[in-house]
């Protein structure tokens, strides 16, 4: 990392405002630590965009003269027009994170994978500070690491003894050169976000790169990326740790794992982050267990129900993907008169082993999102049949009234973002959370 940020950045800008491609909270961030800098920012955003205003515009090459930083947010592709038209005209191009590894002096733990990223990211923060570390969570988990660097310069707080543990999506990963990871944890690797990385080898590269950016020899993975790495000839290095969820010592030592990890979904948490722990901090399994105790799990990922009369409700929105879904419907295999509630925006994944699952752990469906009509057409034959929904009230009744006898387990579990409905899975996983409510009120009335 570089020893002076403020003349690094100071030179790559040459005295004119940089470019912010991207107006959310990326491009806020980048431009709230560039002017800590004393730099001044120009944002700039697709017309498309739902955050595009009034005070952004096109860049095209008038714009690009009087630009030499362009900042992007993860949003962004690095092979978009904008940023291949800015590196044609000698502008130095920087993701959010690159930004923030400038100015950020601590250590670094990069935590990745296609499942449980968040609370990874949120129980390794907790328990360092547990045992006197000065962590942070940065990332895609909600607040920039550039956000954190531009509160530390206007606090005039030091960096150099703090960690700031950064959850980074394929997104953010994909663009990568600057930022160097201490430790990185990649938890697993399944399709997703093929609407966004044009085959499954490209999403493996984008997250491999973390990888070629590691600085130290810890790195936690799991045996589905040694396989998708020996499938794509990137070989992990010698000292990766591969974890191996399915042997039967795992599944034992899974049945022993703390509230709230005592599921085979969070037990995978739970035993990456004591190997975390130990091999970046020498904190114990013992200490690990006991942090443990007061951490509750980030909100909407599954575990506790809601119930009304005979019926659980699970809210598991968190769920973007196939593969966390699938793991949520076999956590549930054997629930009495199992109903899922799925669908989002379609990430062009294949939906078979999806499907193969829904069959197998439930008696019905109720479909939402733009993916609504194809997951009808492959669940047409489930014993209580798969149901279309317009919205998340019709959808939420609709599985309260499929429950034989008003006796039965609804999953929410969506397997897909929610975009074009929601405007996350926080907001989802309210909506959900709100309409079941309603629901227990009015029949409880």
């Amino acid at each position: 990392m570089d020893i002076n940020p403020a003349e690094s950045l100071r030179t790559l800008s040459q005295g004119k405002p940089a470019a912010i491609f991207g107006t959310g909270v990326s491009g806020t961030s980048a431009a709230a630590l560039l002017l800590e800098y004393g730099i001044e920012s120009v944002f700039y955003e697709e017309k498309d965009s739902k955050n595009a205003g009034g005070n952004v515009g096109e860049f095209d090459e008038t714009a690009a003269k009087k630009h030499s930083l362009v900042v992007y947010s993860p949003a962004f592709r690095p092979d978009h027009k904008w940023l291949k038209q800015a590196q044609s005209a000698g502008i130095e191009t920087l993701c959010e994170p690159d930004l923030a590894a400038m100015a950020w002096k601590g250590k670094i733990i990069a935590i990745t994978g296609t499942d449980g990223k968040t609370t990874l990211t949120k129980f390794a923060a907790h328990v360092l500070r547990k045992y006197g570390f000065d962590a942070v969570t940065a990332g895609n988990i909600g607040t920039p690491l550039s956000r954190h660097c531009a509160d530390f310069k206007r606090l005039k707080r030091d960096s150099s003894e703090s960690v700031a543990v950064c959850e980074l999506s394929s997104f953010q990963s994909f663009g990568l050169r600057r930022l160097k990871c201490d430790a990185l944890v990649w938890t697993n690797f399944d399709a997703d976000h093929m609407d966004w990385h044009r085959s499954m080898k490209e999403y493996f590269n984008a997250k491999y790169n973390l990888v070629k950016l590691l600085s130290n020899k810890i790195f936690i993975t799991d045996k589905t990326v040694a396989l998708a790495a020996e499938k794509y000839a990137d070989p992990l290095p010698s000292y990766a740790k591969i974890m191996d969820f399915d042997t039967p010592e795992f599944k034992t030592q899974a049945l022993n794992s703390p509230e709230p990890f005592n599921s085979s979904i969070q037990s995978k948490n739970y035993a990456m982050a004591c190997e975390l722990c130990r091999a970046f901090a020498g904190i114990s399994e013992n200490q690990v267990r006991a942090a443990a105790a007061d951490f509750e799990l980030p909100q909407y990922r599954f575990g506790t129900f809601i119930k009304i009369g005979g019926i659980k409700f699970y809210n598991d929105s968190k769920s973007t993907n196939a593969h966390s879904a699938s793991a949520a419907l076999r956590e549930l295999y054997g629930a009495p008169n199992l109903i899922w509630i799925g669908g989002g925006k379609d990430k062009f994944c294949d939906l078979t082993e999806l499907c193969n699952e829904v069959r197998k752990c439930a008696v019905g469906a109720v479909l939402i999102g733009q993916t609504a009509k194809a997951l009808s057409s492959m669940l047409s034959g489930l014993p209580l049949g798969a149901h279309v929904c317009e919205n998340m009230e019709d959808a939420v009744k609709k599985a309260y009234e499929m429950c034989p006898e008003r006796r039965g387990t609804v999953l929410f579990s969506p397997a897909f973002s929610s975009f074009g409905m929601f405007s996350g899975y926080v907001e989802r996983g309210k909506s959900f959370e709100k309409n079941v409510l309603c629901l227990k009120n009015l029949k409880e009335c």
